[in-house]
Protein backbone atom coordinates (compact mmCIF):
# COMPACT_ATOMS: atom_id res chain seq x y z
CA UNK A 1 0.00 0.00 0.00
CA UNK A 2 1.40 3.60 -0.83
CA UNK A 3 0.97 5.81 1.47
CA UNK A 4 1.99 9.30 2.42
CA UNK A 5 2.24 9.80 6.49
CA UNK A 6 2.26 13.65 8.18
CA UNK A 7 2.93 14.32 11.55
CA UNK A 8 0.43 17.09 13.30
CA UNK A 9 -1.99 16.62 10.61
CA UNK A 10 -4.87 17.65 12.57
CA UNK A 11 -4.46 21.42 11.88
CA UNK A 12 -1.46 24.36 11.08
CA UNK A 13 0.65 23.47 8.35
CA UNK A 14 -0.09 19.60 8.93
CA UNK A 15 -3.58 19.87 7.73
CA UNK A 16 -2.72 21.65 4.52
CA UNK A 17 0.45 19.81 3.69
CA UNK A 18 -2.49 17.00 3.79
CA UNK A 19 -4.63 18.93 1.66
CA UNK A 20 -1.77 19.47 -0.84
CA UNK A 21 -0.46 16.21 -0.88
CA UNK A 22 -4.16 14.89 -1.60
CA UNK A 23 -4.07 16.76 -5.15
CA UNK A 24 -1.00 16.43 -5.74
CA UNK A 25 -0.26 12.83 -5.43
CA UNK A 26 -4.01 11.26 -6.35
CA UNK A 27 -2.03 7.95 -6.96
CA UNK A 28 -1.23 7.01 -3.79
CA UNK A 29 -3.66 4.38 -1.93
CA UNK A 30 -3.90 6.48 1.64
CA UNK A 31 -3.07 8.94 3.53
CA UNK A 32 -1.84 8.95 6.92
CA UNK A 33 -2.65 11.91 9.74
CA UNK A 34 -1.04 11.63 13.18
CA UNK A 35 -2.07 14.12 15.70
CA UNK A 36 -2.96 13.65 19.41
CA UNK A 37 -6.39 16.09 18.58
CA UNK A 38 -8.74 13.51 17.44
CA UNK A 39 -11.62 15.83 16.86
CA UNK A 40 -9.51 17.93 14.53
CA UNK A 41 -8.60 14.77 12.89
CA UNK A 42 -11.76 13.98 11.84
CA UNK A 43 -12.66 17.54 10.44
CA UNK A 44 -9.77 18.04 8.56
CA UNK A 45 -10.52 13.83 7.23
CA UNK A 46 -14.83 14.77 6.07
CA UNK A 47 -15.75 12.13 4.44
CA UNK A 48 -12.66 11.11 2.07
CA UNK A 49 -12.04 7.23 2.35
CA UNK A 50 -8.04 7.20 1.81
CA UNK A 51 -7.44 9.62 4.99
CA UNK A 52 -6.97 7.51 7.63
CA UNK A 53 -6.31 9.39 10.78
CA UNK A 54 -4.39 7.92 13.00
CA UNK A 55 -4.30 8.69 17.49
CA UNK A 56 -1.09 9.18 18.67
CA UNK A 57 0.59 10.64 21.56
CA UNK A 58 4.05 11.50 20.02
CA UNK A 59 5.72 11.36 23.98
CA UNK A 60 4.44 7.89 24.89
CA UNK A 61 6.72 5.26 23.94
CA UNK A 62 3.82 2.41 23.00
CA UNK A 63 3.07 5.13 20.13
CA UNK A 64 5.75 3.87 18.48
CA UNK A 65 5.49 0.26 19.12
CA UNK A 66 1.82 0.91 17.63
CA UNK A 67 2.77 2.92 14.18
CA UNK A 68 5.35 -0.05 13.66
CA UNK A 69 2.80 -2.90 14.01
CA UNK A 70 0.01 -0.82 11.86
CA UNK A 71 2.90 -0.39 9.20
CA UNK A 72 3.82 -3.83 9.15
CA UNK A 73 -0.02 -4.91 8.56
CA UNK A 74 -0.56 -2.48 5.71
CA UNK A 75 2.10 -3.65 3.94
CA UNK A 76 2.98 -0.03 3.71
CA UNK A 77 5.45 1.86 1.54
CA UNK A 78 5.65 5.29 2.32
CA UNK A 79 6.27 7.71 -0.49
CA UNK A 80 5.94 10.59 1.09
CA UNK A 81 6.85 11.29 5.11
CA UNK A 82 6.02 14.78 6.64
CA UNK A 83 7.99 14.90 9.84
CA UNK A 84 6.05 18.17 10.72
CA UNK A 85 4.32 17.77 14.53
CA UNK A 86 5.63 20.42 16.86
CA UNK A 87 4.76 22.57 20.08
CA UNK A 88 6.32 25.60 21.76
CA UNK A 89 5.93 27.81 25.06
CA UNK A 90 7.17 30.87 24.64
CA UNK A 91 8.56 32.38 27.94
CA UNK A 92 11.84 32.58 29.73
CA UNK A 93 13.88 29.34 30.63
CA UNK A 94 13.40 30.88 34.01
CA UNK A 95 9.37 31.42 34.10
CA UNK A 96 8.34 28.45 31.56
CA UNK A 97 6.63 25.78 33.27
CA UNK A 98 9.45 22.84 33.34
CA UNK A 99 6.97 19.97 31.63
CA UNK A 100 6.28 21.95 29.30
CA UNK A 101 9.92 22.92 28.41
CA UNK A 102 10.49 18.56 28.24
CA UNK A 103 7.49 17.70 26.29
CA UNK A 104 8.79 20.57 23.45
CA UNK A 105 11.86 18.61 23.27
CA UNK A 106 10.06 14.94 23.31
CA UNK A 107 7.71 16.47 20.48
CA UNK A 108 9.70 18.98 18.64
CA UNK A 109 13.24 16.71 18.16
CA UNK A 110 12.76 12.87 19.79
CA UNK A 111 9.83 12.31 18.41
CA UNK A 112 11.18 13.20 15.01
CA UNK A 113 14.00 10.93 15.22
CA UNK A 114 11.93 8.03 16.23
CA UNK A 115 9.10 8.52 13.85
CA UNK A 116 12.11 8.78 11.43
CA UNK A 117 13.40 5.61 13.17
CA UNK A 118 10.21 3.91 12.91
CA UNK A 119 9.08 4.55 9.07
CA UNK A 120 12.57 4.54 7.02
CA UNK A 121 12.21 0.67 7.02
CA UNK A 122 9.00 1.31 5.14
CA UNK A 123 11.09 3.90 2.47
CA UNK A 124 12.80 2.92 -0.63
CA UNK A 125 13.84 4.51 -3.90
CA UNK A 126 12.15 7.74 -4.51
CA UNK A 127 10.74 8.12 -1.25
CA UNK A 128 11.42 11.28 0.41
CA UNK A 129 11.37 12.82 4.12
CA UNK A 130 10.60 16.26 4.67
CA UNK A 131 10.87 17.91 8.92
CA UNK A 132 9.61 21.20 9.84
CA UNK A 133 12.53 22.98 11.56
CA UNK A 134 12.33 26.79 11.63
CA UNK A 135 14.46 29.81 11.08
CA UNK A 136 15.12 29.61 14.76
CA UNK A 137 17.16 26.31 14.42
CA UNK A 138 20.18 28.95 12.40
CA UNK A 139 20.32 30.64 15.87
CA UNK A 140 19.77 30.30 19.85
CA UNK A 141 16.59 32.76 20.73
CA UNK A 142 16.52 34.07 24.32
CA UNK A 143 13.06 33.72 25.20
CA UNK A 144 12.28 30.84 23.02
CA UNK A 145 15.46 28.46 24.17
CA UNK A 146 14.33 25.42 24.36
CA UNK A 147 12.07 25.56 21.18
CA UNK A 148 15.06 26.89 18.92
CA UNK A 149 17.19 24.33 20.47
CA UNK A 150 14.76 21.59 19.73
CA UNK A 151 14.75 22.90 15.86
CA UNK A 152 18.49 23.06 15.52
CA UNK A 153 18.62 19.41 16.62
CA UNK A 154 15.84 18.68 13.95
CA UNK A 155 18.01 20.75 11.25
CA UNK A 156 21.32 18.72 12.21
CA UNK A 157 19.28 15.51 11.88
CA UNK A 158 17.63 16.41 8.87
CA UNK A 159 21.35 17.54 6.85
CA UNK A 160 23.38 13.96 8.39
CA UNK A 161 20.19 11.29 7.28
CA UNK A 162 20.27 13.65 4.02
CA UNK A 163 23.54 11.94 3.30
CA UNK A 164 23.03 9.00 4.90
CA UNK A 165 20.14 8.09 2.92
CA UNK A 166 21.08 9.41 -0.86
CA UNK A 167 22.71 6.12 -1.66
CA UNK A 168 18.96 4.07 -1.06
CA UNK A 169 17.56 6.84 -3.17
CA UNK A 170 15.22 8.54 -0.41
CA UNK A 171 15.92 11.79 -0.06
CA UNK A 172 15.70 13.87 3.06
CA UNK A 173 14.73 17.38 3.61
CA UNK A 174 14.54 20.33 5.90
CA UNK A 175 12.34 23.11 5.83
CA UNK A 176 13.26 25.63 7.58
CA UNK A 177 9.87 28.34 7.60
CA UNK A 178 9.46 31.71 9.18
CA UNK A 179 6.24 32.92 10.72
CA UNK A 180 3.08 31.08 10.33
CA UNK A 181 -0.23 31.52 11.75
CA UNK A 182 -0.48 27.53 12.86
CA UNK A 183 -2.02 25.83 15.89
CA UNK A 184 1.04 26.59 18.08
CA UNK A 185 1.34 28.89 21.19
CA UNK A 186 1.15 31.91 20.96
CA UNK A 187 1.95 34.10 23.69
CA UNK A 188 1.94 38.07 24.28
CA UNK A 189 6.19 37.56 24.60
CA UNK A 190 5.94 36.10 20.67
CA UNK A 191 3.89 38.88 19.28
CA UNK A 192 6.46 41.45 20.30
CA UNK A 193 8.63 39.68 18.35
CA UNK A 194 7.67 37.54 15.25
CA UNK A 195 4.46 39.09 14.57
CA UNK A 196 6.46 42.24 13.47
CA UNK A 197 8.24 39.71 10.59
CA UNK A 198 5.88 38.72 7.70
CA UNK A 199 3.72 36.08 8.48
CA UNK A 200 4.18 33.05 5.34
CA UNK A 201 1.01 31.62 3.25
CA UNK A 202 0.71 28.38 4.39
CA UNK A 203 -0.16 26.55 1.30
CA UNK A 204 2.61 28.40 -0.54
CA UNK A 205 4.85 27.17 2.27
CA UNK A 206 3.63 23.58 1.91
CA UNK A 207 3.59 23.49 -2.21
CA UNK A 208 7.37 25.25 -2.28
CA UNK A 209 8.52 22.41 0.43
CA UNK A 210 7.41 19.80 -1.90
CA UNK A 211 8.96 20.88 -5.26
CA UNK A 212 12.27 21.25 -3.92
CA UNK A 213 12.25 17.75 -2.11
CA UNK A 214 10.92 16.58 -5.44
CA UNK A 215 14.31 17.92 -6.68
CA UNK A 216 16.15 16.34 -4.10
CA UNK A 217 17.25 19.45 -2.16
CA UNK A 218 18.48 19.30 1.06
CA UNK A 219 16.89 22.41 2.47
CA UNK A 220 14.64 24.70 1.92
CA UNK A 221 14.01 28.65 3.42
CA UNK A 222 10.44 29.90 1.82
CA UNK A 223 11.31 33.97 1.04
CA UNK A 224 13.84 36.32 0.55
CA UNK A 225 13.44 37.84 4.29
CA UNK A 226 13.85 34.48 5.64
CA UNK A 227 16.70 33.52 3.41
CA UNK A 228 18.43 36.95 4.55
CA UNK A 229 17.97 35.91 8.19
CA UNK A 230 19.43 32.95 8.13
CA UNK A 231 21.76 34.46 6.29
CA UNK A 232 23.15 36.89 9.15
CA UNK A 233 22.89 33.95 11.44
CA UNK A 234 25.52 32.19 9.46
CA UNK A 235 27.82 35.04 9.22
CA UNK A 236 28.14 36.85 12.14
CA UNK A 237 28.93 34.09 15.89
CA UNK A 238 25.75 32.96 17.54
CA UNK A 239 26.30 34.74 20.87
CA UNK A 240 26.21 37.72 18.49
CA UNK A 241 23.03 37.07 17.14
CA UNK A 242 21.57 35.77 20.00
CA UNK A 243 22.17 38.86 21.64
CA UNK A 244 20.60 41.24 18.47
CA UNK A 245 17.69 38.69 18.72
CA UNK A 246 17.20 38.25 22.55
CA UNK A 247 17.05 42.47 22.02
CA UNK A 248 13.33 41.96 20.40
CA UNK A 249 12.02 40.08 23.64
CA UNK A 250 10.79 42.31 26.15
CA UNK A 251 9.04 41.62 29.43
Amino acid sequence: MKVAIITGGGSGLGAVYLKTIRKRYPELDEYWIIDIQEDKMKEVSGNDPKIRPVLMNLSEDDSYVYLNKLLEDNNADIRILINNAGVETVASFEEAPERKLVNTVRVNSEAVMRIDKTCIPFMREGSSIIHTASIYAFSPVPGDAVYAASKAFVRSLSLALHEELKEKGINVMVLSPGGMNTAMDRSDLRKKSLLSMPFLDMEKVANGALDQAEKGKASYVPTLYYRLYTLFCKLFPSSFTARIIGSNYKK
